[in-house]
């Protein structure tokens, strides 16, 4: 999750990484060798843009009025 890395992952990392199979017990940052804190700086924010995009109520709603998607 670079900053200037603008590519739009949402629907692969929903569909084909299975980011909803990781748990947020931080596990992982707790055996990185470089304490790269990759559940609060990745998956969180990760898992936040797929609920947005694909679960969230009010902009299901708009995408159904406008036709957008």
């Amino acid at each position: 999750m670079h900053p200037l890395d603008d590519e739009d992952r949402i629907d692969i990392v929903r569909d084909q990484l299975g980011i909803g199979l990781c748990n947020i017990t931080k596990c992982c940052t707790e055996v990185c060798p470089e304490k790269i804190t990759i559940t609060d700086n990745a998956i969180i924010p990760l898992k936040e843009r797929v609920v947005d995009r694909h679960y969230d109520p009010v902009l299901w709603l708009w995408r159904k009025l406008t036709g957008t998607r």
